[in-house]
Formats: C-alpha cells, sequence, structure tokens
C-alpha cells in the first residue's frame, strides 16, 4: 500500500477543505507583497528621491542665468570728498560733492557656464551610482519580503496540515469512545477506560484549538506582509509538492546575490568620492557674461531720466589653495573605508559559500528524514488501526490504543518537521544563491 489511510484522508482533505476554498498560491502572495508592502513602497519612494537628486546634480554641469533688480529711492544722495582743486579750489583743500539723482533703478542678467570642473563629471558619475544603489536597495528590501512571505506560508502550511492530522485523530478518537461506552455498558470494559479516552480526546480538542489560534495569527500576519487590510479577507491556497521543491533546488545554480552588488556599487562610489576629494586641488574656471542696464531719474519741473546700460564678458578662476588639510584628512578617510568594503567582500563571499554548502546539506538530509518519516507514519498508522481492532475484538488493552495513538500523533509530527524543514532548506538555498525573487 503506497499510501496509508490517514495520508488518503490528508490528501483528500487538502483538495477539499482547502485548494478548492482558498486562493492565492505562495507566488502570488509574494507578487502581491512585491506591489504593497509598505516597506517596498518606502524603498521605491527613496528610490524616486535618489533619482530627483541625480537631476539636481546634472542641472549643475547646465548653463546658469540670474535675473536681478534694485530700486533706490535717495532722501539724501551721498556725497564723495575730492580736492578742491579741481574745480578751481586752493591746493590742499576738500569739498564734497553728490553725484547722482534720487531715483536708481537697476536691473541686470548674468549668465554663467562652468568650463573646467572635475568635480561636476565626477559628480555625475556619482550620481548615477547613487541611482544603482537605491534600486539594489529597493531589491534587497523585495527579497526580505519575500523570504518573510516564505517563511510564514511554509509555517501556515505545517500549521494547517497538522490541524488536519488532529481533526482525523480526533474523529477516531470519538469512534472509539463510542465504541469502548457499548462495550462498558454491555460489561465488557471498564469505566475507566472511556475516561481515558475521553482525557485524550479533551486534549486533542485543546489542541486543536490553538493551532486554530496559530493558523488565524499566521493568515494575519500575511496580511500584513501582503499590504492587506486585517479587516480584509485572505484566502490561501495550502499544496505541497515534494518533487517541485527538489527540481526548484537543482535549477537555482547562478549566485545572484544583491548584498554582494550592495558592497560593489559602495565600493566604487567610495572611490568616485576620493576622485572628488583630490579634485579639490584643481582650479576651477567659469565663463560668465552680464547685461545690465540702470535708469537714473528725477523728479520736479527739471525732472530727468536717463537709461545707461551696461555689458561685459569675462572669466572666472578659482583656487582654493589650502584648507587646513581637510581633504587630506577626509581622503584617508576614505581610503579606510575602501579597505573595509573590501573585507566586507571577501567575508559576504565566504559567508554565501558556507550558507550555500549549509543549505544543500541540510536539504540532502531533509530528503532522506522525509523519507524515513513518511514510512514511520505509514507503519503507525497501520499499528493504530490493529491496536483498535483487537482491542474491539478484545484481544487488546486500552493503554495499547493509547500508546499506538501517541506513536502516531509523533510520527505525523517528525513528518510535518521534515516537511518544513525540506522547504526552509529550499528557501535557505534561494536566499544563499540570491535567486529569492526574479531579477
Amino acid at each position: 500500500m503506497q499510501f496509508s489511510r490517514w495520508f488518503l484522508f490528508f490528501i483528500l482533505g487538502l483538495s477539499g477543505g482547502v485548494i478548492y476554498a482558498q486562493e492565492l498560491t505562495l507566488n502570488q502572495l509574494i507578487d502581491k507583497a512585491l506591489q504593497s508592502n509598505q516597506n517596498v513602497q518606502i524603498s521605491q519612494i527613496s528610490e524616486q528621491q535618489t533619482a530627483a537628486q541625480i537631476k539636481s546634480v546634472k542641472a549643475g554641469a547646465r548653463p546658469q542665468v540670474n535675473v536681478s533688480g534694485d530700486y533706490k529711492r535717495y532722501i539724501k544722495i551721498p556725497g564723495q570728498v575730492v580736492p578742491a582743486s579741481a574745480f578751481g579750489g586752493p591746493d590742499g583743500t576738500y569739498t564734497t560733492l553728490a553725484f547722482g539723482l534720487p531715483y536708481n533703478l537697476s536691473t541686470s542678467l548674468q549668465v554663467s557656464q562652468a568650463i573646467f570642473n572635475p568635480s561636476i563629471g565626477i559628480g555625475l558619475k556619482a550620481a548615477n551610482l547613487s541611482l544603482d544603489l537605491s534600486k539594489l536597495q529597493t531589491t534587497k528590501t523585495k527579497e526580505d519580503v519575500a523570504y518573510n512571505v516564505s517563511v510564514t506560508y511554509y509555517n501556515l502550511q505545517s500549521v494547517t496540515q497538522q490541524i488536519v492530522f488532529l481533526r482525523s485523530n480526533l474523529a477516531s478518537t470519538e469512534k472509539l469512545i463510542k465504541v469502548t461506552d457499548l462495550l462498558y455498558k454491555n460489561q465488557l470494559s471498564q469505566g475507566i477506560d472511556v475516561d481515558r479516552l475521553r482525557i485524550t480526546h479533551t486534549q486533542t480538542k485543546t489542541q486543536l484549538q490553538s493551532l486554530q489560534a496559530s493558523e488565524e495569527q499566521l493568515i494575519n500576519m500575511l496580511k500584513f506582509l501582503t499590504g492587506t487590510p486585517q479587516t480584509d479577507s485572505l484566502k490561501v491556497q495550502i499544496a505541497i509538492d515534494e518533487q517541485a521543491i527538489e527540481q526548484a533546488l537543482l535549477q537555482q545554480e547562478t549566485v545572484n546575490r544583491t548584498d554582494l552588488l550592495l558592497l560593489d556599487r559602495q565600493k566604487a562610489l567610495n572611490e568616485l568620492n576620493q576622485r572628488n576629494t583630490k579634485a579639490g586641488f584643481i582650479p576651477t574656471l567659469s565663463a560668465y557674461g552680464v547685461a545690465n542696464s540702470t535708469f537714473y531719474g528725477q523728479g520736479g519741473e527739471d525732472g530727468v531720466f536717463k537709461h545707461v546700460p551696461g555689458y561685459w564678458v569675462g572669466l572666472q578662476l578659482n583656487w582654493n589653495i589650502y584648507d587646513g588639510s581637510a581633504r587630506r584628512a577626509k581622503i584617508s578617510s576614505q581610503r579606510a573605508e575602501n579597505n573595509t568594503l573590501n573585507l566586507q567582500m571577501q567575508q559576504a563571499r565566504e559567508s554565501i559559500s558556507m550558507e550555500m554548502r549549509n543549505a544543500q546539506n541540510k536539504f540532502l538530509v531533509e530528503q532522506q528524514n522525509l523519507a524515513s518519516s513518511r514510512e514511520q507514519v505509514t507503519l503507525a498508522d497501520k499499528v493504530y488501526t490493529q491496536s483498535q481492532l483487537q482491542f474491539k475484538e478484545g484481544t487488546s488493552s486500552l493503554t495499547d490504543v493509547i500508546q499506538a495513538e501517541n506513536s502516531l500523533r509523533e510520527a505525523q509530527n517528525n513528518y510535518l518537521n521534515a516537511l518544513l524543514n525540506l522547504r526552509s532548506a529550499e528557501l535557505d538555498w534561494k536566499k544563499a544563491s540570491g535567486n529569492l525573487i526574479a531579477k
């Protein structure tokens, strides 16, 4: 017999009570979480902010246009002290003269363009790297969300299947109570036998209620992870395809870890920052042109209104020759950070290699454990069924039945643990190889 009676009951219970009544698969739950999870949305907003900052950096390389205006109404026109001899006065004496008119309006248009500034080009490259980092951080957030959804889903699978087992065991116990009660009424068994079965029945019901509460908690956690309001219903399809698990593991061979890519981009960005700091030793040159219009006026009978235009172009050189060795200290700090990133990358590669080996070994072990536990459940179910039949025939004691039932429960729990560990090993393999989500 390939599958025991309980296993057939388990499959039928899942197909009739879960698959058709519920809807979302694990992949659908992950897709929903990647779209609606709040952490993912926050990371995407951060990505948009980085893109906006890049536009701001790029603006520094384009021409800058500034318009300014100034209006003055002199209550008293300011004067200047000049030699009186310039106007026919005695030598060695000075007089105060006021130049200008009381009304002054000036407008100016200035256009400037950086001609040589290494920091602009380096800044543009750094901005693009920052955008890559932001996108990778979003990917990392999505991977974390997908991992948490998967872990919660697998725990829900285990709890749901434990509920199926307990309901099956509960039904068997109820039937056995009826038989034992009938035997007691016919003076073929003792009253304590019925009481012991009822104690077992109560314990099973209590355990079932606890598992049902855990099931609800896991559903609520999936709602939270997938961005589903707690007041809404979330239906989950519970099914396990062991063959698909094995194929999934064998197909995940390439390593595509986001954390390695993050470290690589951080290292490249740090190197650009070093170049940008060194560029501070180099002078910058920019060109500019100015168009200026000044209007002078005076009211009254002798009113005057004069327009004085002015136009000029120029070059501006800026060179910070000494800044108190601040740049040199910053470069030393950036070099130390680069060394740290190199060590972190080496450590990450070793960690990934270890995680992949451990996941693969765990998977192979759990494969064997699953096959062994499945056989144990089949055997335990057979013993339990025979002990029930022998008890009904009066050739076995109730103690033997209860022991057989306890053995069956233990075998069922071992099977579920092996199944959950197998799924966990598959998930650890995907995480180690960087294949939790499509990239």
